[in-house]
């Protein structure tokens, strides 16, 4: 018997009712209700619906219940993992959506009380919460005293509680922090629960996404190159944090850590860290290079796409690229040969690809005519572009030419931001595209650990039977809204 059902019997037993009165009293089905009370079987969302009026239950009620009919259908794993991935894309969307000012300073009587410990040439803790204690002692003092601070991560992606402290210390904070890790994503086959993967995915992307810090994150799943004596260079101690004069050493199981203050010490594990660097791939990399963002000559299939608009490359010819990309631009002739042979690829590969967008950044493109990339490469869309393709996309939802779907914005907060391309199930593309002070900023993440594609193809794929995104009836409604709008505007312009 499920949580769930073990609900249900709760709050029918609550109500005072019969099986046989609330089935009267919401028209439902009395054998279907009493074997969900039983854990027999489990509600369509219709029958759901009907079952939480008729118990009369609160908005929170319903939304507890709806859970736990949720975890009962997929099992937790799998929806403790939904929940991360949401998470991830709210906090990309808000990080990218507000400026955060910068007025925070930290104060040096924060760690006055432990300055005598700090400045020793050898200190020793053990416990988890005096080794997480010290790391922060040694994140303030950096942050505080040093004019450029700089802080070198070689951690477990499960150790998030210092992330996490970087990203409440950085966040509003009037320094500018380098910050550079090098990461194993290498996942313990006996993770039950959400992969911790996503969850350290979130912490990582939410400090790149802060204008103070300059963030190289690289990344590795299978085992780091040893040194010739085959031993890691900390055998005992293999993880450790280098700040601008210390090194703080920390044993796998993360409750001891030695902190030194010696030079020799500080150089053997910058030289270390600096090998690590040249032994492993970017996890996030930055670049306005969009060759290099968008990787546009390689060859590929996407399966899935979650973007802010949707898919423009069905509709953008070599016609159309022609006129609107900027011929003024430096390297015209190679943008549009690539745009152009990337588009081409994409539609003949692409045809039953899933596209998921946003209503709110569509209406807001209506607008403008802004598309995600530099405004120096092009043109934005007129007005009658702008229509011409609005009414090819609802023609193609109506016609069912194109699995497309509408993000319902009231439920999911997907701005103009991250987008998310599943091309197969050894890859998965995020792509951040947002303006900082008027400059369109790219990052782009590459994820290849097969667990983590796997649980982003299960959301991704689960996204149109969800609340998360509207009936193609109220999307095609909305669309028609807009095409009145914009052509009743065209008429008085």
């Amino acid at each position: 018997m499920s949580v769930f059902s073990q609900k249900i019997a709760e709050y029918i037993s609550v109500s005072g009712e019969t099986i046989q009165s609330l089935a009267k009293m919401g028209n439902i089905n009395r054998t279907t209700l009493q074997r969900i009370k039983s854990g027999e079987r489990l509600p369509t969302r219709a029958f759901f619906k009907k079952l939480t009026r008729v118990l009369r239950l609160s908005s929170v009620e319903e939304a507890e219940l709806e859970s736990l009919l949720e975890i009962a259908k997929v099992g937790e794993g799998t929806y403790a993992n939904r929940q991360k991935i949401i998470e991830l894309i709210e906090t990309i969307s808000e990080l990218t959506e507000y400026k955060i000012p910068f007025s925070k300073e930290l104060s040096p009587k924060r760690f006055a009380a432990n300055s005598e410990n700090l400045v020793q040439s050898m200190q020793i803790v053990s416990g988890e919460k005096q080794v997480l204690s010290l790391i922060e002692q040694s994140i303030d003092r950096e942050l505080s005293e040093e004019t450029e601070p700089m802080i070198k991560l070689v951690i477990p992606y499960g150790f998030q509680a210092v992330y996490d402290y970087l990203f409440q210390q950085m966040l509003g904070n009037n320094k500018q922090l380098r910050l550079q890790d090098v990461l194993s994503l290498h996942r313990e086959s006996d993770d039950i629960e959400a992969d911790p993967i996503l969850g350290a995915l979130k912490h990582l992307i939410a400090l790149t996404l802060l204008d103070n810090v300059n963030y190289q994150s690289h990344c590795y799943v299978h085992q780091l190159k040893k040194e010739n004596n085959g031993q890691e260079i900390s055998a005992l101690f293999p993880h450790f944090i280098l700040t601008s004069r210390a090194v703080i050493t920390i044993s796998r199981n993360l409750t001891q850590a030695v902190r030194y203050q010696d030079p020799g010490f500080h150089k053997l594990y910058l030289n270390c860290f600096e090998q690590m660097l040249e032994d492993t791939q970017p996890f996030i990399l930055e670049s306005n290079d969009l060759f290099q963002v968008f990787d546009l000559d390689r060859s590929f299939k996407v399966e899935v796409v979650v973007e802010p608009l949707p898919c423009f490359a069905y509709y953008a010819d070599r016609q159309m690229l022609k006129i609107k990309l900027n011929k003024e631009f430096p390297y015209y002739e190679d943008l549009l040969e690539a745009v152009d042979r990337y588009y081409n690829y994409f539609r003949q590969v692409s045809r039953g690809m899933l596209n998921i967008f946003s209503l709110k950044n569509l209406r807001r493109f209506m607008e403008d005519g802004s598309l995600v990339f530099p405004e120096e490469i092009y043109h934005p869309l007129t007005p009658i572009e702008r229509l011409t393709t609005l009414k090819q996309v609802r023609d193609d939802l109506l016609n069912n030419r194109r699995l497309l779907f509408a993000i319902d914005d009231d439920k999911l907060f997907l701005n103009s931001a991250p987008e998310f391309i599943y091309e197969s199930a050894s890859c998965l593309r995020l792509i951040l595209h947002y303006k900082i002070d008027g400059r369109v900023v790219y990052k782009t993440i590459e994820l290849r650990q097969p667990c983590i594609v796997a649980a982003f193809k299960d959301f991704f794929t689960n996204l149109p039977d969800s609340d998360y995104v509207l009936p193609t009836e109220k999307t095609l409604a909305e669309m028609d809204k807009l095409i009145r709008n914009y052509e009743l505007k065209a008429l008085c312009d």
